[in-house]
């Protein structure tokens, strides 16, 4: 009996790693599998296919189906099957909407579409990525951006575009209005905090990066891209201000602050950006806090009289005469 279990586990094991390795074997060989239907009240699209493909250079056709591949398309009415026999030879069932068509001119025009529908929703990704970029450049690459169907795809391309040295001075602008078309903050993020601090230097780039943090409405994910700003040392001259407008704007008084002290150890900054801080740290709800953060910025910022009338300002907001004898104390 416990032979005969054994012998039983064995066969799954067998069958399961026989499966993965097929599996693998499948994709190193080539061959692309698709099974995705989207739908909603007045939307249907379906893309099935099982094969090894070879598009023409235009993409609009089919050079070769493996034998016994098949490509199956749905837009609404629109029907596309592209099915090849065991010799190769590939057979067409076309429907506009209306009419079934031959593979002429307009026949042509409706697999095409199909096949671009194929191609925006992730086929072949990796190596037409890189025929795109080899063709035409990152300019190519960039253009692609937008058409892609899911942010997946999208950030396929741009992590490609952030992988080539020589293109951020001119293209960094572009690449980042491409990041705002995301739908996932922590994409968004994750992008914004690859872009080096030395290329934030034109007027253009400073609106678009910015323009992009006022859209992510996640104070969790702004906490977490202001700290990689401010560890970058992304916060001199207007950058500051524009971020601790930024941060103020936040709802969590504990995310402000922390990012308020980081800002704190910030060096050479001006007096009226000290006096800007004082002015946002001096709003936190939180006295316990407020007063904290004054202790620690008052050693730290210039003795200038307009610095120590602010600061004084700010202390005198503390609801209790313990915390602004502590804050006051820290000045003297």
């Amino acid at each position: 009996m416990k032979l005969i279990f054994f012998l039983i586990a064995f066969c799954l094991v067998s069958i399961r790693v026989y499966f993965n390795w097929s599996g693998r074997d499948k994709e190193k060989r080539g061959f692309a599998e698709s099974d995705m239907v989207i739908k909603s009240d007045n939307f249907y699209e379906e893309i099935n296919y099982s094969g090894k493909f070879q598009l023409s250079d235009d993409e609009t056709s089919f050079k070769s189906i493996s034998p016994g591949g098949y490509f199956k398309f749905r837009k609404n009415d629109i029907k596309v099957k592209a099915e090849s026999n065991l010799r190769g030879e590939i057979d067409y069932t076309i429907y506009d909407g209306n009419n079934n068509l031959p593979m002429d001119e307009q026949g042509k025009l409706v697999v095409g579409q199909a096949i671009k529908e194929m191609i925006i929703w992730g086929y072949d990704a990796n190596d037409r990525m890189e025929r795109v970029y080899h063709k035409g450049g990152a300019r190519a690459l960039l253009n692609e951006v937008d058409s892609m169907k899911t942010d997946q795809m999208k950030v396929l391309y741009l992590n490609r575009l952030f992988a080539i040295d020589s293109l951020l001075p001119n293209y960094l602008p572009f690449i980042i209005k491409k990041i705002a078309s995301m739908s996932s903050d922590q994409d968004k993020v994750d992008f914004l905090s690859k872009i080096p601090g030395a290329q934030l230097k034109n007027q253009q780039t400073d609106s678009a990066y910015f323009e992009i943090i006022k859209g992510i409405g996640s104070d969790m994910d702004r906490a977490n891209l202001f700290q990689k700003m401010i560890d970058k040392g992304l916060i001199a001259g207007p950058y500051y201000d524009s971020l601790l407008v930024l941060i103020s704007g936040m709802g969590s008084d504990i995310d402000k602050t922390n990012l308020y002290k980081k800002l704190i150890g910030q060096k050479d900054l001006k007096e009226a950006q000290w006096i800007k801080l004082q002015d946002k740290i001096s709003l936190l709800g939180s006295d316990f806090d407020k007063t904290n953060l004054l202790v620690e910025l008052a050693p730290k910022m210039p003795l200038t009289d307009a610095v120590k009338l602010n600061y004084q300002k700010a202390a005198k907001t503390l609801g209790n005469d313990n915390d602004y004898g502590r804050a006051m104390r820290a000045i003297q």
